[in-house]
């Protein structure tokens, strides 16, 4: 009934003609209510007034008498019509057969070649473990802070329903010295099994040595960093390049040169021309396709190992915040990532979060220290800590470092209190020994309502409800420190919007002047932000 009057009482004159639309609809009711099957009547109503066609019958079970009687049946008799009705879907032309009918008038002219940087050589047998050249893979990264041979100590799961996303801890040891608010990078790696799937493709030998020389003439500071001179193809794509980014047109470029089908090659040419940027956008960005998808399309591009270093870009450190020291080393929190791509493309696992998924304890990772002194708690003192998701847990290691006699106020959002409200039962006993101050929070997906009666749904809801005079005057009055962690377009956003508004609400300035306000705060490092994309 919420979802009703939100996106469809909410929306009504964008659902006037729904003959495009087929149904099916199973109602559940009770006899011993006035209103017996309401909703489901209405919604039954709404939808065929409206041209929706149903492909099943409509029935209505009775809890009064047992919903099994009719729900059990009308479930056994759904799968034969739905199949009927999946299987009459128009299908989307192939990506294959859309690049193939693209209609290219004129080639774009190629003002010259694409100069390639390397000579490669093979050199036999050579078979390279982690972590060899790492120091290459690091730099620039980390030419203030050295890297660390860390071990997996622990790792748990924080969330369990499939309604959430899966968030783990992993307990990590580690040599450097790390506070609360710091931060780390990690080398990640990329599959085996498209790292496997990808040597395929390219007919190389996994372990054969190579050998990269610089092409006469080249200058110094065209030369990719992170590209290890002498290595094994396994190594390299496993370790230095991202094979999940976007192709740039300068790889495309390069795949197009490396055709044996002229067509593809124009195809390739075109895509990365001027002219065929709606087309690359449309056909190739907007699928998330890699580079093994995209090869896989182009069946004649055979390109050499040497140019695909050359322009696939580097495989990036993943950085991560200290979510609580520890006596062995430190605490960390992740979401197990699945990128949605274009509907016709399967989802792709997130590259670090699912290899570290399927770590166990007592595995390796490198890590280094990444400094964050921006977002150093302020002790002792006065903090308004507000985070969602992951971004509560850097404040779990604000409140062990916190004393009784400083005042912490932390506002956290989650989706539903009872599956994924990360840290609960840590954050009530900062709570109970008075290290937590106040606590207000916010669920997306649920209606948990605060004594006074309130509930919010996200964290800017909070400062927009009862709890906003108050906060603007610790902030104000108080000379409160505020900290922010989380999304950069939803949560960090949405509180920089709502605590103008309670600025000018609660103290009588103009919203250029509440705005001056806060950016002051961020100048002198009272509003202090980690946030990510």
């Amino acid at each position: 009934k919420q979802w009703y009057q939100r996106r469809v009482r909410g929306n009504m004159q964008s659902l006037e003609d729904l003959s495009h639309l087929s149904f099916a609809l199973l109602g559940l009711g009770d006899t011993n209510y006035t209103e017996y099957g309401g909703f489901p009547n209405t919604l039954h109503t709404f939808l065929t007034e409206r041209a929706a066609k149903p492909f099943y019958e409509y029935q209505l079970a009775n809890d009064a008498v047992g919903l099994e009687l009719v729900v059990e049946p009308w479930i056994a008799g759904l799968w034969e019509p739905l199949l009927r009705q999946i299987s009459s879907l128009p299908r989307e032309e192939s990506l294959s057969a859309k690049l193939a009918a693209l209609s290219i008038t004129t080639v774009p002219t190629v003002a010259a070649p694409i100069k390639q940087i390397y000579n490669l050589e093979w050199e036999g047998e050579w078979e390279h473990s982690f972590p060899h050249g790492v120091d290459k893979l690091l730099r620039p990264f980390s030419d203030s802070s050295p890297f660390y041979p860390s071990t997996i100590l622990t790792m748990s799961a924080l969330t369990s329903d499939d309604r959430v996303k899966q968030t783990y801890e992993l307990g990590i040891s580690v040599d450097a010295s790390y506070g609360p608010g710091d931060s780390f990078g990690l080398l990640c790696e990329n599959s085996d099994t498209e790292v496997t799937a990808l040597l395929s493709r390219l007919s190389l030998a996994p372990h054969e040595h190579y050998r990269l020389t610089v092409v006469e003439g080249v200058k110094p500071r065209l030369l990719p960093k992170h590209i290890l001179l002498e290595c094994t193809p396994w190594y390299a794509l496993k370790y230095t390049v991202d094979i999940h980014s976007l192709p740039k047109k300068a790889l495309l470029k390069y795949l197009a040169e490396c055709c044996e089908e002229q067509k593809e090659g124009d195809v390739l040419q075109y895509l990365a021309s001027k002219e065929g940027s709606s087309d690359l956008n449309e056909l190739i960005y907007s699928r998330g396709l890699s580079l093994l998808e995209l090869l896989t399309i182009f069946p004649s591009c055979h390109p050499g190992l040497g140019g695909l270093l050359q322009f696939l870009p580097r495989l990036n450190p993943r950085y991560y915040s200290v979510s609580r020291i520890t006596q062995q080393g430190l605490k960390f929190v992740f979401n197990l990532i699945t990128n949605t791509r274009h509907p016709a493309t399967p989802p792709l696992p997130g590259v670090c979060s699912s290899w570290l998924n399927s770590l166990l304890p007592g595995a390796t990772l490198y890590t280094y220290r990444r400094k964050n002194d921006s977002f150093i708690p302020h002790l002792p003192g006065r903090m308004i800590l507000i985070g969602a998701g992951t971004g509560v847990s850097p404040f779990l290691g604000f409140l062990d470092a916190a004393s009784t006699s400083d005042h912490v106020t932390l506002i956290t959002g989650n989706r539903y209190r009872a599956l994924d409200s990360l840290y609960e039962r840590e954050f009530r006993e900062h709570l109970s020994s008075g290290k937590l101050s106040v606590w207000h929070r916010a669920f997306s997906r649920d209606e948990v309502r605060e004594e006074g009666g309130e509930s919010w749904r996200y964290v800017q809801d909070v400062i927009r409800g009862s709890p906003g005079p108050e906060l603007v005057k610790e902030i104000t009055e108080n000379v409160a420190s505020v900290f922010v962690c989380g999304d950069a377009k939803g949560l960090a956003a949405g509180v920089w919007e709502a605590l103008i508004e309670g600025l000018e609400l609660h103290t009588g300035r103009s919203r250029e002047e509440s705005e001056w306000y806060l950016k002051e705060m961020r100048t002198v490092k009272r509003y202090c932000e980690n946030i990510w994309s």
